[in-house]
Formats: C-alpha cells, sequence, structure tokens
C-alpha cells in the first residue's frame, strides 16, 4: 500500500532476508536489462473521511492513552497488547564473550576497564575501527535505573554504561582550520559494541522451507553486523570526529536489565556529555592505560570544551535510533515523563550545540507508521510497564524543530514503509539528506560496499551539520517515492539477487 496520489509501484519483486516476501517496486534499466527495485510499503494508510494530520493527531501520547482506556476493558484488545509489551521489558541476552573469553565482563559489577575489548582487537578481522586503537579511551559512566526497573523489579542502585571514545582530529571549516565536533552513537536493540562479528558468517541461514532467518550460533559471530556499525564508527572518525559510543542500558557491558526505555536511554546521551565535562561518576582508560575518574576526567575529552559548547550530532540504528529521536525532542521541543503516572512536561533543553540527528533503519514517523495494533503496545508499556518505547506522534510533530535530519534505510526495511520516512524527511526545516541501499533493516547481510557509502554519507551530512550549513555536498533530495527507490545505489544484499 502506498498513500493516494503517490505514483504507483510498477512491479513486484521477492526478496529473502528479512522479509522473505514479495514486494512493490519500481523498475529501471540496469546493465542492459530492466530490474525491479523493491520497497517496503506503507502499513497504515490515513482513513478516507479523515482531515487533518493523521499520524500526529491519532498518534499523540494523549491519543494513545485515550485508546488503551477502551482497549484494556476489551480482552481480544488488551490481551495481545499486553505480551507485547511483556516482551518489551523482558532482559536480553548477552553475548559479548561467548566466541571468545576475552572481553568477557560482568556488566552487574565492579569492571576492570582493562578487561574490555578495545578498537585495536577488531584487527583480526580487518575492521577499519582497529585503525582508531591509539585515539581510543575506554569509558564508563555512572548513571540511575529506569522507572519499570524502579517500580517492578525493586532495583535503585545505579548502573554503568560502558564503551569507547575516539577522539578525532577534527574536521575540515571551509576555511583551512579543523573544528572539534562529537558523534554519539545509540546502538540498536540488543546490539553490543565490542561483540565479534566475523565477515564469514551471516548470522542468516536457509530454513527447509526456503526461507532466509537469523540464526544464533555464537561459534561463529556473537553480534552479526556489528562490523557495519563498527564501520560507520570508523568513517566518523576518520573524517575528523570525536565519536563516543557505549552499549546501551540493558546490553552487553552495559548494566541494567531492561533494554526498552528509549527516552530514558535519551537522558543518558546528555548525562554522559554532562558527566566529561565535571567528571562525576567516570571512569577512564587512556590509550596509554592510565586509569582516571572523578576530579582527574575533567578536561581530558570532549576537545577540552564544555558538554553545551562542543558541537554535537547525535546517530542512533534501529532502537538507538528511537533514543536518539527522544533526546532531539527533549532539547528541541519538551521534556515529557511519558512512563510514570501523571508525568511532568519540562521545558525543552535548549541545548545550541546539539547540531542534528542521523536515523538508521528508523521508526522516524513514529507510531503512525507502524503496523496497526503497535500503538496498543505502547500504551500498555507506558501506562502498565512504566516503559516509553516508540517515538510517538509528539515526536513527529517536533520534526520541525530539529536544526538538521539524515535518515538512512533499506527500501525493505521493515520498521516502517519507505514512503513513511520520507514524509518525516519533508517535514525537516533545517539540513535535511534521506539515503537507501537495497536491502533490510538488518545489517547482517548488507553489502559491504553499500555500508561503507553509507559511512561516507554520515560524515558527509555531520560535517554540514557542525558547520551550519543547509545543503550537503553530493546529496539531491528525491522528488518522490519513486525517485528516492530508484536512488539507491546498485549493491544488494547477500541473499537477495536482482530479478526482472
Amino acid at each position: 500500500m502506498v498513500n493516494p496520489g503517490t505514483t504507483g509501484p510498477d512491479c513486484r519483486t521477492r526478496v529473502n532476508f528479512d522479509r522473505n516476501a514479495e514486494l512493490p517496486g519500481y523498475r529501471v534499466e540496469e546493465g542492459g536489462r530492466h530490474v525491479c527495485i523493491p520497497f517496503m510499503p506503507t502499513a497504515q494508510l490515513v482513513p478516507p473521511a479523515f482531515t487533518g494530520d493523521f499520524y500526529v493527531q491519532e498518534f499523540t501520547d494523549a491519543r494513545i492513552r485515550a485508546r488503551w482506556a477502551d482497549c484494556r476493558a476489551n480482552r481480544t484488545c488488551a490481551e495481545p497488547a499486553r505480551a507485547g509489551a511483556v516482551a518489551f521489558t523482558t532482559a536480553e541476552r548477552r553475548r559479548t564473550g561467548t566466541m571468545d573469553p576475552q572481553g568477557r565482563v560482568d556488566a552487574q559489577g565492579q569492571v576492570d576497564l582493562r578487561a574490555i575489548r578495545r578498537p585495536g582487537f577488531f584487527a583480526r578481522f580487518g575492521e577499519p575501527i582497529a585503525q582508531a586503537e591509539p585515539r581510543a579511551w575506554t569509558v564508563e559512566f555512572t548513571v540511575p535505573r529506569d522507572s519499570y526497573e524502579r517500580r517492578h523489579l525493586n532495583l535503585d542502585t545505579p548502573i554503568q554504561l560502558r564503551g569507547w571514545y575516539i577522539e578525532g582530529t577534527g574536521t575540515e571549516d571551509g576555511a583551512g582550520a579543523r573544528r572539534r565536533a562529537l558523534i554519539i552513537l545509540s546502538n540498536g536493540g540488543g546490539n553490543e559494541i565490542t561483540g565479534i562479528d566475523d565477515p564469514a558468517a551471516t548470522g542468516v541461514a536457509r530454513n527447509a522451507a526456503g526461507e532466509f532467518v537469523a540464526v544464533a550460533d555464537a561459534s561463529a559471530s556473537e553480534q552479526p553486523g556489528m562490523r557495519h556499525w563498527r564501520g560507520f564508527a570508523a568513517a566518523l572518525n576518520a573524517a575528523g570526529f570525536d565519536v563516543l559510543v557505549t552499549d546501551r542500558r540493558g546490553n552487553g557491558i552495559s548494566g541494567g536489565v531492561s533494554g526498552y526505555n528509549t527516552a530514558e536511554q535519551a537522558r543518558d546521551l546528555f548525562r554522559m556529555l554532562d558527566a566529561l565535562e565535571t567528571g562525576e561518576g567516570v571512569r577512564l582508560l587512556s590509550p596509554g592505560g592510565e586509569l582516571l575518574s572523578g576530579a582527574a576526567v575533567r578536561g581530558r575529552l570532549l576537545a577540552g570544551q564544555r558538554a553545551t559548547d562542543i558541537p554535537v550530532v547525535l546517530a542512533g540504528y534501529s532502537r538507538g535510533s528511537y533514543a536518539t529521536a527522544w533526546a532531539m525532542h527533549q532539547n528541541f521541543v519538551e521534556d515529557c515523563d511519558r512512563d510514570v503516572p501523571d508525568g511532568a512536561c519540562r521545558p525543552p533543553l535548549g541545548r545550541a550545540n546539539i547540531r542534528g540527528a542521523i536515523l538508521y533503519g528508523p521508526n522516524s514517523g513514529g507510531l503512525g507508521w507502524r503496523v496497526a495494533g503497535h500503538d496498543m503496545i505502547e500504551a500498555a508499556l507506558r501506562v502498565e510497564r512504566n516503559t516509553t518505547y516508540y517515538p510517538d506522534g509528539d515526536v513527529l510533530a517536533g520534526v520541525a524543530r530539529w536544526p538538521a535530519l539524515q535518515i538512512v534505510k533499506g527500501t525493505w526495511d521493515y520498521v516502517e514503509g519507505l514512503e513513511g520516512s520520507l514524509s518525516v524527511l519533508h517535514r525537516a526545516r533545517g539540513l535535511r539528506d534521506i539515503f537507501v541501499s537495497r536491502g533490510p533493516h538488518p545489517l547482517n547481510t548488507q553489502h559491504p560496499e553499500a555500508m561503507r557509502l553509507v559511512g561516507l554519507r554520515m560524515a558527509t551530512f555531520a560535517r554540514a551539520a557542525v558547520l551550519g550549513q543547509t545543503a550537503m555536498e553530493g546529496a539531491r533530495e528525491p522528488a518522490d517515492l519513486r525517485e528516492l527507490v530508484l536512488s539507491s545505489p546498485p549493491l544488494w544484499e547477500a541473499t537477495t539477487a536482482p530479478a526482472n
């Protein structure tokens, strides 16, 4: 399905991982033959009689709560919503250290920072991130528990977020000088920044029905696809940016049980920034092996700048893109507590040094662009399990206040239809860019060259955002859905081949 008024598809073709389905597409001539380029269609269309902004108005926090009040009284409606909510507050398996014990730590306990894998560890797999070893600091931040853990698990001790801070050399400012700026990366759901990803193992296999499905085989890879996410970090750092990336709470080498409260994870981004300035609750391991904490941390990172001064671009993949979107909302629109009863709303943080957002594989359009029923799962999460997960219509409405937005995704990314992402881009009023590749939502099977192009595109966008530019070098905004689909490079994910 596409919205009325959109140029309709002119072909259909099958994709394998991870949809294993026939999808609509647009036809293009490549290599002397016509090829059908598939895309993920829109899940929910605007009702014919609706007037107004459907994807905002019908999916605000207030609106989904009102529908939940009716839904919870109806067993047929409430039971699947509650089941989905339970799934989104379940602890996730931690995989780092299952393939190689080096780097395995007790994420909930006291950790020797020297035991955490560093970028150089991945030289054995030929990953570009290994080149950042001389500039990489291992970092640990202390943050509070989220509301689900406090209210449902009776846990109130602080937890630690762990990962890397990789210093950059500055990005060229166009006047012969180099300007230091920071990119904060938020991992996808369950992703672990120090997890092994053997490039010879995609984490995908063909089942008896002939479908390509994800397989969990720690003997081959702990985190299939993470080499590409680390590749983006390497590309950004090679372009001169400082890069901060930690495992999100509830995942990998970071503490906590729940990994789904993305609005709380958004606050973690600001907490980490502030902590690097003050040193409060921070431990660092320098590239030379020096251990620092507390007051000794002050001034060592952030290029010696204040947390509210250094230019910052926020970037996230999948669930990490939700956290990024919430952080942009908290900074530019409003800072609301959606996960507690009678939660307060405060004015936005208003930090002028937050220059833009990069959303990879996002639900950038919020609940309305998802499959019907996800709004009731989200309402149940907020009301009954004190967790804010999916961005809502309020976040979508606020995109117009963001200074810069880049969207990156596969053309058959299931999270939201491609038309939804394009619609969100058109809401942005500042610097904006969209890039699509021929692949699914997961990173496992993406074409390596496509992922290299993504890293370069991210770096180009981040530089433009930091410099306050309104246009981006080498980017051309697509006029419509067809033009967006056909803008994808002729590089296909590993399990799907082009078809006439």
